[in-house]
Parts: structure tokens; C-alpha cells; sequence
């Protein structure tokens, strides 16, 4: 597949999504803090609850996307995340902070995978896998490229002003290039050669059945990749790991993760869709197993095979996500039913971290590992589930 333009663009817009309104917040947050003096629990409350209100946006903005086309939501999305994040630079207050993260991540669906693979799904069909997967390849470099760079542009601004920077980041660059994307949208059935049944041919009860497996999948999926990102840290270093090791090990996850969907890119015509949910269940399964075994002994050998089996599993994820009801569902009501399983997903990203938090400071962390081992057994079981037929 020769990469077109709007794929390319759509993974830099994508990235800016995710950089601005999501990576920036653990840079940007413990500055607010200080500054006024709050706690960092408050302040990261707010945004598992800010969380939560993705939940509650998610099916409304997929029956738009439907409705109106994946393009607009995108370039309205770009001028809402533009707008809350001007807000962050004039708040004076803890309710005004509150209000504008809940608005902001309420917004964030509009400019990040959710939209984008409608976008893609309504202008190559179910032939959308290539371009999903070549948009996460791109993003994937979001924590990458933001972090280092809000660092850096600490040295010298405000957070105030970063806010603006970011802003800006929105408007000037992701909304021209969502201006610039095809109006056209293809329409079901596109696909040559043997599919899966879509979901207008498919009967309500296996419809119902493969949306609740699918929705399982994806939230216990979203559990695991949430707590880890959220705690790695905190579990290592109670493993008894040292603090470098722990950092090398969260430093090949992104490595781990961008290999694995550029060998899905190059590769994909050998794995169905099925079957990279599959591989990518249990990747992430085997991955957090492993650093469960670090429960026995703090290896060295534990922490950098976990960092690349979960990295290389949280990659194939996002994939998923896109191409699996693309591939079960068609494209015909895509973005309802892409809203309808984030909104599962969301919930249980949000509750993770406090979870697995809780779990390690009053049980240990053998309970918060199990935690996680059994949510991954759960994407995994739900997976098989789903795909068996």
C-alpha cells in the first residue's frame, strides 16, 4: 500500500491529540499544583473523572461521526482543543480547572483514534487496516516527541504559556490538515473475497454476543494498559528493582511498541484481524506474567522481557481496536459502534490506576500483580471467545 497524504496527516493530527490533551497532563499538572497549592491527588482526580466524561462522550460522538462525517467531528474537535486548552492559560481556581479538564477530555475523543479511525473506516472500508495501522504507527511517537519537548519548553515559559503553544498546535497545524481530508465516504459492501458477516447481515443475538465479548475484550485490555502505564513505576520499585532499572524497563515499552505494529504494517496480509487480536491478548498477558515472576526474584531479565512482550502487545492493541469491529462489523455504523465499546474501555482505564493503587498500598503488590494478570487473562479469554468461530 502506497501511503496516501491524508493517512500521513492523520497521524500527525492524531499525535497532536494525544500529545496535547493527554501526555501533557503529567508534565504540565505538577506544575499547576504547585503553584497554587493543591494536592497532586486533586489534581489528578480530577482527571481520572475528566476520564469518565470520555465515557459519557464516546456514544454521543460516534452516532455524530455517523451522521455527519468523521471529517467535521475532526475539525470541531480541533477547534474545541484549541479553545479548552487557551482556558487552562487564564483559570484562577480550582472549580474553574475541574470544569475545564472535564470539558477537555470530553473533547479528546473528537481529535484522537476514535474519530480517526472513523475517519479512515469511512473513506477505505474494510480496507482501512493498512491505514489504521500506519496512523499508530506514527502516534506512537506522541509520548516520544511531547514529553521531552514540554520539558524543554519549561526552561523558559510558563505552563500558562505552554497551554497556548499547545493550543496553537491544534489550530494551526491539526485543523488544516482535518480541512484538507476527503469529503467522500464509501459505503458497505466494498470488500472482495470472504468476510465476516457485517453487522446488518448478522443475527441480533450474535451481533449482541461479539459486541459484548468485543467490549469486554477492549475494556479489560484498556484496564491493564492504563494501571501499567499509571503505576509501572510504583509496582517495580516495590518488586524491590532499582529505580534505573525500573526506568529502562518503561523506556523499551515504546520501542517494543512501535516495532511490533511496523511489522503488522509490513506483514499484515499474513494475520486476519482475528488473529492479531489474538497475538496481541496474549503478548500483553505474557508480558505482565512475566513481571509477576519478579515476585520470586527482581531479575534484570524479568523486567526487560515484560518491558518488550507487554510494549509489543500494547502496540498490536490500538490496532485492534480500529480493524477488529471494522473486520466483524463493517463500516456501515462504525462510529456508533466504536463509541459504544470505548465507552466500556474508558471506564475501566479510569478506575485502573486508583485500583491497582489501592490494592498495592492495603494488600501488596502480589494483589495488585494478580489484578493485572487477571485482567489480561480476561482480554485473553474474551478474545478466544470472540474469534473461535
Amino acid at each position: 500500500m502506497k501511503a496516501s497524504p491524508a493517512t500521513i496527516g492523520l497521524g500527525v493530527t492524531m499525535t497532536i491529540g494525544y500529545g496535547t490533551l493527554y501526555y501533557s497532563f503529567s508534565v504540565l499538572a505538577p506544575e499547576i499544583a504547585r503553584e497554587f497549592g493543591w494536592g497532586q491527588s486533586f489534581v489528578f482526580g480530577v482527571f481520572s473523572f475528566g476520564l469518565l466524561a470520555g465515557a459519557v462522550a464516546a456514544p454521543v460522538l460516534g452516532r455524530l461521526v455517523d451522521r455527519y462525517g468523521a471529517r467535521l467531528i475532526l475539525c470541531l474537535g480541533s477547534v474545541a482543543a484549541a479553545l479548552s486548552l487557551s482556558l487552562f492559560s487564564v483559570m484562577q481556581n480550582a472549580w474553574q480547572f475541574a470544569a475545564i479538564t472535564l470539558a477537555a477530555e470530553f473533547i479528546a475523543l473528537a481529535v484522537q483514534y476514535d474519530a480517526g479511525f472513523a475517519a479512515l473506516a469511512q473513506a477505505h472500508g474494510r480496507e482501512a487496516r493498512a491505514h489504521i495501522t500506519l496512523v499508530t504507527l506514527i502516534a506512537g511517537f506522541a509520548s516520544t516527541i511531547f514529553w521531552p519537548l514540554l520539558q524543554w519548553l519549561l526552561t523558559w515559559m510558563s505552563w500558562r504559556d505552554i497551554y497556548l503553544v499547545l493550543a496553537a498546535m491544534n489550530l494551526l497545524i491539526a485543523l488544516p490538515i482535518h480541512l484538507a481530508l476527503p469529503r467522500a465516504r464509501i459505503s458497505e459492501p466494498e470488500a472482495t473475497g470472504p468476510a465476516e458477516p457485517t453487522i446488518e447481515l448478522a443475527p441480533d443475538g450474535e451481533r449482541r454476543r461479539r459486541m459484548i465479548l468485543m467490549a469486554t475484550a477492549f475494556a479489560a485490555g484498556g484496564f491493564v494498559m492504563s494501571a501499567v502505564g499509571a503505576t509501572l513505576l510504583v509496582l517495580m520499585r516495590d518488586l524491590g528493582y532499582a529505580t534505573a532499572m525500573a526506568t529502562l524497563a518503561g523506556s523499551l515499552i515504546g520501542p517494543s511498541q512501535v516495532t511490533a505494529r511496523l511489522i503488522e504494517y509490513v506483514r499484515r496480509n499474513l494475520f486476519s484481524p482475528p488473529l492479531t487480536a489474538i497475538i496481541a491478548a496474549c503478548t500483553m498477558a505474557f508480558g505482565v506474567a512475566l513481571l509477576a515472576g519478579a515476585l520470586v526474584q527482581p531479575l534484570a531479565a524479568f523486567a526487560i522481557a515484560f518491558a518488550v512482550f507487554y510494549g509489543a502487545g500494547q502496540g498490536l492493541t490500538s490496532i485492534v481496536r480500529g480493524v477488529l469491529p471494522l473486520h466483524y462489523f463493517g463500516s456501515a455504523g462504525y462510529g456508533r459502534t466504536m463509541g459504544t465499546l470505548a465507552s466500556a474501555r474508558i471506564i475501566a482505564s479510569a478506575i485502573a490506576p486508583v485500583s491497582v493503587i489501592w490494592l498495592n498500598e492495603t494488600m501488596g503488590t502480589n494483589a495488585a500483580l494478580a489484578a493485572l494478570a487477571g485482567m489480561a487473562g480476561l482480554a485473553v479469554v474474551a478474545t478466544l471467545a470472540l474469534t473461535r468461530r
